[in-house]
């Protein structure tokens, strides 16, 4: 399985069945990946995400598996927001100088006209003033009852403080804070001036109580905003409300009704069905909504040169047109306020930055959305997607698949950052989950299956080994056995040994009696190994020796009927190379046929090897009718005769280089002692120089001694 991993086709190994179940698996885990992407909580079902909005909301903004990857986008974008937004910033600074936090409604009211003498386009206050000033001089007589008749009616003429805050207010552009609540707070707030059109749809959220300014500052203001921002479950503010119901009445956001009134008060018109909203166009701008009138904010960064602190404005250090034609926000940025979120860009910020952000969002028409076609859009894509690596991943390398998969992952990333950047929110998730999960469950059964191909390919393997085991039993038992070779005739030393290159081989060897007087012996080695050279080899050496023992025939006779036999009906074509002697006992006369085999080696006892160069012919079965001679020779008393397969000969090193003529007479000249011995010696030889690695081919080793001192033996006819 690995290697066809490698080059080309997994599933070329596997079955029709085994192919279906991987693909049907790999199609199963994608479609369950994709249910489980689009819905991470796994509490909507399916039809819920086709027909509500809010689901869908919820999914991509609640605890979606890719809202981090949102944030991270968030927290990398570029860019600050516009420069028509100012925020002035009650820091510690002015809490150092001015005192800590609520202020004289005086200092406020300084503040304010300060501002406005600048000509902005509106003032908004994230503020809130739902109780009168205590530090009104009409509360300061309170404190100090030894104050005469005329001083007390003196502080009474003075102007109350609430009333001059609410005068400076009145005179320019300005929008005060209101905030949402269920219980508590009023039921009969100041109607809000601002003016609506449009549907009302039943999503957007309704409070019916609010924590609303007294009247003097509530009644002086040219608009009313609600500062509401619920969190999403993880803490982090990612949306801000742009209108909601409060106390039964509509009332806009603080960012929305700034930007109302310093357009010159148009309507806000709201657009949808009576169910869900879908955008607010204010004048020129139109801002995406969820169906409940939430705004998707997306965040940028607020430059330092846009915020203020109330000393700088006091000390006249500032531009003196820094506030002219934009909306100027005013809150807390001191660490003792409470009102301080956690949003995708920074993990504490304060809330009159997030205003400032959505403020900015309305002017640019630059909410974030969540379009209705993307999700159909993410599961088709990401169907098409995973049925792609059904189709193509079983036909490509790991290492492809692997690049492949990371460089998908990448593309669908670098996608939804650039959607996101054009304000869409587009869920890399259901595009990459389902082929990812396909891929990795296809590669998951592909070694699933493919262990069950090497189960069964060992069990075929073992009984391939056991059936050439009984094979190899079967060859063996076809020789003589090596320790019964002395029972072949005693008057002469025979010793032979044969080592199949695989468990069963396609040499052999055998020695026989013609006569009395005449010993045939066979060395030969049958083109390839393993089992078909071995059933060629039990064929042929069964019928040379039937052909060899036939009365009246002599070695050349003989040979070529066994070169005419085993050519017929040979369909695999294969070959023998055999060498066939015949070595009268009496007086060493040795009577040789040679079928393209290996020249032997005689020993003489004084140890010198020579080569009997043979003419012979062609292996059997490579030329049917060639006539074969018999060459003779003299095998003299204390001589040896060593013949041998080319087993020997080319045998190979590590460095692939041959065994050769020369070491094998090396090695037979280097041998002393019995017969035996000399064979074993050859054998080693050949083995050591082998150096451990696979045999190149079947090695056989037949050796013939006549005894030093021979008697001439008689013969009869």
């Amino acid at each position: 399985m690995t290697d066809s991993w490698s080059r080309s086709d997994a599933l070329g190994e596997l079955d029709p069945a085994a192919r279906r179940r991987v693909r049907v698996g790999a199609l199963i885990a994608a479609l369950a990946a994709a249910l489980a992407v689009a819905s991470p909580l796994f509490l909507p079902p399916m039809l819920a995400f086709l027909h509500d909005d809010r689901v869908q909301d919820r999914g991509v903004l609640g605890l979606s598996v890719t809202q981090p990857l949102f944030d991270f986008f968030q927290r990398t974008s570029p860019g600050d927001i516009a420069g028509n937004v100012e925020v002035v910033t009650i820091d510690e600074r002015s809490l150092a100088r001015y005192g800590g936090w609520p202020w004289s409604r005086f200092d406020l009211a300084g503040l304010v006209k300060a501002i406005a003498d600048q000509k902005p386009a509106a003032i908004g206050f994230d503020l809130l003033f739902p109780e009168p000033d205590r530090l009104t001089p009409q509360v300061f007589e309170e404190y100090y009852p030894e104050l005469s008749a005329a001083g007390r009616q003196e502080i009474q003429t003075l102007e109350v403080s609430d009333n001059r805050f609410g005068r400076a207010i009145g005179a320019t552009p300005s929008v005060i804070a209101r905030v949402g609540v269920a219980d508590m707070g009023t039921a009969n707030p100041l109607p809000p001036p601002a003016v609506f059109e449009g549907v009302t749809p039943r999503a957007i959220v309704s409070f019916p109580h609010a924590i609303a300014n007294i009247p003097v500052i509530d009644g002086a203001a040219q608009g009313i905003g609600l500062v509401n921002g619920t969190p999403d479950r993880d803490g982090v503010v990612r949306t801000v409300p742009l209108v909601a119901r409060v106390a039964g009445r509509l009332t806009p956001s603080l960012a929305l009704e700034l930007v109302r009134v310093a357009e010159g008060e148009p309507p806000i018109r709201l657009e949808g069905d009576a169910n869900r909203m879908h955008s607010v166009r204010i004048g020129s701008h139109t801002v995406l909504t969820t169906p409940d009138g939430r705004m998707r904010l997306h965040y940028r960064g607020i430059s330092t040169r846009q915020l203020t602190s109330p000393i700088d404005i006091a000390d006249g250090k500032i531009a003196p047109n820094r506030f002219t034609g934009k909306i100027v926000l005013i809150g807390l940025t001191s660490a003792a306020t409470i009102d301080v979120i956690n949003t995708p860009r920074a993990a504490q910020t304060f809330g009159v930055y997030v205003q400032a952000q959505a403020i900015d969002a309305i002017l640019q028409s630059r909410a974030l959305a969540r379009p209705g076609w993307a999700i159909a859009a993410e599961w088709l894509a990401g169907l098409a997607l995973a049925l792609g690596a059904i189709a193509i991943l079983p036909r490509l390398r790991l290492t492809v698949i692997g690049i492949s998969a990371l460089a998908l992952l990448l593309l669908a990333i670098a996608g939804s950052w650039a959607a996101f950047q054009a304000g869409l929110l587009i869920d890399p998730a259901p595009v990459v989950a389902p082929g990812a999960v396909a891929a990795v469950t296809m590669i998951s059964l592909l070694f699933v299956e493919g262990g069950r191909i090497r189960t069964r390919l060992r069990a075929t393997l073992d009984q391939e080994r056991h059936e050439r085991e009984a094979a190899s039993k079967i060859q063996i038992g076809m020789l003589i056995p090596r320790a019964s070779l002395w029972k072949v005739t005693p008057d002469l030393e025979i010793d032979a040994v044969l080592q199949p290159a695989r468990t069963v081989g396609g040499d052999l060897y055998d020695a026989f009696m013609l006569d009395g007087d005449r010993l045939c012996f066979l060395v030969g080695d049958v083109t390839g190994k393993g089992l078909p050279a071995s059933l060629f080899m039990a064929l042929a050496k069964a019928l040379s020796r039937s052909l060899l023992m036939q009365p009246h025939k002599d070695l050349a006779t003989a040979v070529a009927g066994i070169n005419s036999e085993l050519s017929a009906d040979n369909g695999q074509d294969m070959q023998l190379s055999l060498l066939a002697g015949v070595l009268r006992l009496s007086d060493g006369r040795l009577d040789l046929c040679c079928a393209g085999h290996e020249n032997p080696l005689i020993l003489d006892a004084a140890g010198h090897v020579r080569t009997l160069r043979l003419e012979g012919g062609p292996p059997l079965c490579a030329m049917e009718g060639y006539p074969y001679p018999v060459e003779t020779f003299s095998l003299g008393p204390g001589e040896t005769l060593i013949a041998f397969t080319d087993g020997v000969t080319e045998a190979q090193d590590p460095g692939q280089d041959l065994f050769g003529a020369d070491r094998t007479m090396a090695a037979v000249a280097g041998a002393a002692g019995p017969l035996v011995a000399l064979v074993d010696h050859l054998v080693a030889t050949v083995r050591g120089f082998e150096a451990g690695g696979e045999p190149s081919d079947d090695l056989t080793v037949l050796a013939l001694r006549r005894p030093a001192a021979t008697q001439e033996r008689a013969t009869t006819t």
